[in-house]
């Protein structure tokens, strides 16, 4: 028996409690073990009958019997009664409002309950439990008291309550999990935090914790395990992000420069200056750009801080660039074919929704119009080009741009050429921008609006250019265990590689690369030998001496060669060397005239199916060796220590300033009876001119069967009524996600040019749309969206200098519900609202947490700064000191086990 065992092999199980127990992901013990306590039970004891005394409150252990149906004698309250007893005695059970407990039960069930024990009034008197909890168990606990933490018979002070799902009680937990923690399992952990961080924390070990939470005697105890699992939580999500980070710089990167007197003469042309935070933000990624390896920024900021001005802005210096020249060939190889060269670097912009991408598409044509560039749109339902032939003509013909409609609709096939291509040097776009066919040809930079839209893999998949050509994505080939053998070495070794190759290129000799990847790998922290003889065995004998250029941590062995192509000959002979030996793993490296290759050679197979495990590609598509710099940019309120944990591997930058001139907004929450005054509020902003959004939960009407249950206005039927009963000298229009992309065009632009004026939408407004004419918004069900939804919803009227109203409308009873949409109105920005709804509240509803996977024990790390800087610290020091975890073997398990299973990934 050990921790992955299975739970069904050692506990009786119903089929039916398989199935509960799957559900809530509980398969082995381990999982068992880390199913935590909701609550503890602190005040009560577990004691017989015979010792109960009137005030006690008590848990008893015992069989219930003479249940029956009654009323009160005085006011007639219905109830039920019955009897508890045990070898020691009886006493009455009474349960007040609760009559049907008696009919629930089954006569002679063996029960658990827990309540006060009081005394009967007159003659009769007795004591009895007054509105006990009770619960149905199936045998009486052996020992009912014992303690872990020593003598038999001492009373635990803490009872502990689980999470339950039908048909697996709490109180089945609690037996379950004795029984594993007495089994004696817990003596074989392996401590998967190392020791050195839980002493200068003072954080228990694994086994002490598990003790602890789950069989607590003091509250300090329970406090104490969940410190520790909070910490090990976040711990283990930061080792993932930084190791992650750390793989990603390894790559190169194109570097870009752009003097400050280029940056200033462009933003000069925004009819507004930018802020201080916007400089700032500008600044920090320019500098991020030059460094030469991969980006990796988060922009934090509110809604209508700036966000898209800093993307433009940064856009203009990576466009202003130039890939770098092909180098030339060797003496005496053929020379590449010759290729235009684009004039720029790329950029790629992804949007969550396509009303943004198509917004951003026309916000970057205002913003680089001047510029002789090429701007491109693709989405689901199409692709445009910016300039089209007539602006060129324009262009050309009087040196201007046009004016109105400047772009034009394309095809698909043609737009994905001119990217290829690289005609096309910024390309917006929504998920349609990571299709398979879609392939850049010097992308350097992306950028990734409202990124907690998108899942971790999608915005990977286009940091990292899975789907970009020029791009080096290091394929991980499903062909057996030797392709994943070694996969964090092999990783580091070729990054090495890579930077020899780029600052030699080709035509040096054997002797000159073996030198500069020697001080290269010293420069990794990669332990190497040099001058190793490995036997040749034939016939099961000695038949000579092989002598590698490098054998690497004792596990790759590494060839180099400088030769015009490496063919089957070189690789086969490396296999056969490698045959009978204790080496599993061999990496043959040519630095060839038109490039690096590297072969990886397996068992004395080789690896190579369609091409060189990672080639370098040929000179003429030199620049393709480069992965782009990332800027991910988002508006929704998140928690600073939440952000540094789900967004580890990235640099946060915060835009925490807002435009000048702008008025800060009026949040009003309108109970029903108040909605005549708040129209007639509503009525004086469109006189004077302005526009309105009306929000609703719902497309059409709700099912009439479910209308009790779904009392959510629709967009339909709330357009409908504003027209015909309160609005009906204003144009009113409606937008959701079923109109077709043409009627959502149409009426977003009908709304800019003021010919609609309340718009009636569905939250497909909330992210990005941009009508500063639009002042006033009504939340109609507001209880129904979350406070991140709210925020991103009312900053739809923060876009001009004029007064903006939120009126929140709620149709909900209750202290919280209004306490909750209150704080819309006490929080001056979205990082005040956030920081207080995880104070007050917990951090789920804001960010969404569930999507990141982290449990709710992990959540209780993020109200404690210090503990996720120091998860943070203690996981980027690993990190730099071991980036392969080969000195922390059981943190390196632990961690492949949970990124394996996807627990902490959206």
């Amino acid at each position: 028996m050990n921790l992955s065992s299975k739970i069904e092999n050692h506990l009786r199980l119903t089929e039916h409690q398989k199935r509960a127990l799957k559900k809530l992901g509980i398969e082995t013990f381990k999982n068992l073990l880390y199913h935590f306590p909701l609550h503890y039970s602190a005040a009560a004891q577990i004691k017989k009958v015979a010792s109960l005394q009137k005030g006690d409150t008590a848990v008893v252990f015992g069989r219930v019997s003479k249940l029956k149906t009654s009323r009160a004698f005085i006011k007639k309250i219905p109830m039920a009664e019955g009897e508890l007893r045990d070898d020691t005695g009886r006493i009455k059970i009474v349960w007040f409002n609760q009559p049907y407990l008696a009919n629930m039960t089954p006569e002679e069930s063996l029960v658990r309950l827990e309540g006060r024990v009081s005394e009967q009034r007159g003659k009769t008197g007795g004591l009895f439990f007054s509105n006990p909890k009770m619960e149905i168990i199936a045998q009486i606990p052996t020992g009912a008291g014992e303690s872990l933490f020593g003598k038999t018979g001492e009373s635990p002070h803490l009872y502990p309550v689980y999470p339950e799902s039908r048909g697996i009680t709490s109180n089945w937990f609690y037996h379950a999990v004795r029984k594993i923690l007495k089994s004696g399992v817990l003596e074989e952990l392996e401590d998967p935090i190392p020791e050195y961080i839980l002493k200068k924390y003072n954080l228990p070990s694994l086994k002490t914790a598990l003790i602890w939470i789950h069989a607590p005697k003091r509250k300090n105890d329970a406090l104490s395990a969940r410190k520790r699992f909070a910490f090990e939580e976040v711990f283990f999500i930061q080792l993932d992000r930084q190791k992650t980070r750390r793989e990603y710089e390894a790559n190169p990167s194109y570097k870009i420069e752009l003097r400050r007197e280029e940056m200033e003469k462009f933003t000069a042309r925004f009819p507004w200056r930018p802020t201080s935070a916007q400089t700032r933000a500008v600044e920090a990624v320019i500098a991020d750009l030059g460094k030469g390896t991969p980006a990796m920024r988060l922009l934090e900021g509110d809604v209508g801080s700036g966000k898209t001005f800093v993307a433009a802005a940064t856009a203009y210096a990576v466009v202003s660039s130039r890939p770098p020249p092909p180098r030339q060939p060797a003496a005496g190889s053929n020379p590449p074919e010759e290729r235009p060269s684009p004039a720029h670097l790329q950029v790629a912009y992804m949007c969550p929704t396509e009303i943004l991408a198509v917004q951003q598409f026309e916000n970057f044509i205002a913003f680089f119009a001047h510029l002789p560039i090429n701007i491109g749109l693709i989405t689901s339902s199409g692709c445009r080009k910016f300039p089209s032939k007539v602006t060129n003509w324009v262009r050309e013909k009087h040196g201007l741009t046009a004016e109105g409609r400047m772009w034009t609709d394309i095809s698909k096939s043609q737009l994905l050429k001119w990217v290829a291509n690289g005609e096309i040097s910024i390309l917006v776009g929504t998920h349609a921008l990571i299709q398979k066919d879609v392939r850049f040809k010097h992308l350097a930079y992306v950028i990734i609006d409202e990124q907690h839209r998108f899942g971790i893999n999608q915005r990977q998949t286009l940091a990292r250019g899975k789907y970009v050509e020029q791009t080096l994505n290091y394929p991980e080939e499903k062909t057996g265990g030797a392709d994943l053998l070694y996969k964090d070495l092999i990783y580091r070794v070729r990054a090495a590689l890579l930077k020899v190759e780029m600052d030699l290129r080709g035509g040096r000799e054997e002797i000159t690369y073996q030198q500069a990847l020697a001080a290269e790998l010293e420069k990794a922290k990669l332990p190497f030998k040099r001058g190793v003889r490995i036997p040749i065995i034939y016939n099961k004998k000695q038949a000579g001496l092989y002598q590698p250029d490098f054998v690497i941590e004792d596990k790759i062995v590494v060839k180099l060669k400088a030769l015009p192509l490496v063919g089957n000959i070189e690789k086969k002979q490396l296999g056969t060397y490698l045959k009978n030996t204790g080496y599993r793993l061999a990496l043959l490296a040519n630095f060839g005239p038109t490039g690096l290759t590297i072969h990886r050679v397996a068992g004395g197979k080789t690896n190579d199916r369609s091409s060189p495990i990672t080639p370098m590609p040929p000179a003429d598509k030199r620049s393709r060796a480069f992965v782009p710099h990332l800027l991910s940019m988002t508006a929704t309120p998140i928690p600073r220590t939440l952000a540094l944990t789900i967004f580890g591997d990235l640099d946060l930058t915060l835009l925490d300033e807002m435009p000048p001139g702008r008025k800060p907004i009026i949040t009003e929450i309108i109970p029903p009876n108040e909605r005549a005054a708040t129209y007639e509020k509503i009525r004086g902003e469109l006189a004077a001119g302005r526009q309105a959004y009306v929000i609703c939960p719902r497309i059409e009407e709700p099912d009439p069967t479910k209308a009790l249950a779904l009392q959510a206005k629709s967009v339909k039927e709330e357009a409908d009524r504003l027209k015909k009963t309160i609005f009906p000298e204003y144009e009113v229009g409606i937008l959701h996600g079923k109109l077709k992309p043409a009627e959502k065009e149409k009426t977003m632009e009908e709304f800019k040019d003021g010919k609609i004026k309340i718009l009636v939408a569905t939250s497909v407004v909330e992210v990005g749309v941009n009508v500063p004419n639009a002042t006033v918004i009504v939340i109609e069900g507001a209880e129904r969206f979350g406070l991140a939804q709210l925020h991103q919803l009312r900053g739809r009227v923060l876009r001009s200098a004029h007064q903006a109203y939120c009126f929140v409308f709620f149709n909900v009873k209750g202290k919280a519900a209004r306490e909750r949409l209150q704080s819309l109105k006490k929080a001056k920005n979205g990082f005040e609202l956030a920081e207080f709804d995880l104070k007050f509240r917990g951090p789920g509803e804001l960010s969404g947490s569930r999507q990141w996977g982290i449990s709710d024990v992990g959540m209780e790390a993020l109200k404690n700064p210090k503990m996720v800087e120091a998860a943070r610290k203690e996981a980027r020091d690993i990190i730099q000191k071991d980036e392969s975890l080969s000195g922390f073997s059981a943190a390196k398990k632990e961690l492949e086990l949970r990124t394996r299973g996807g627990i902490h990934l959206e």
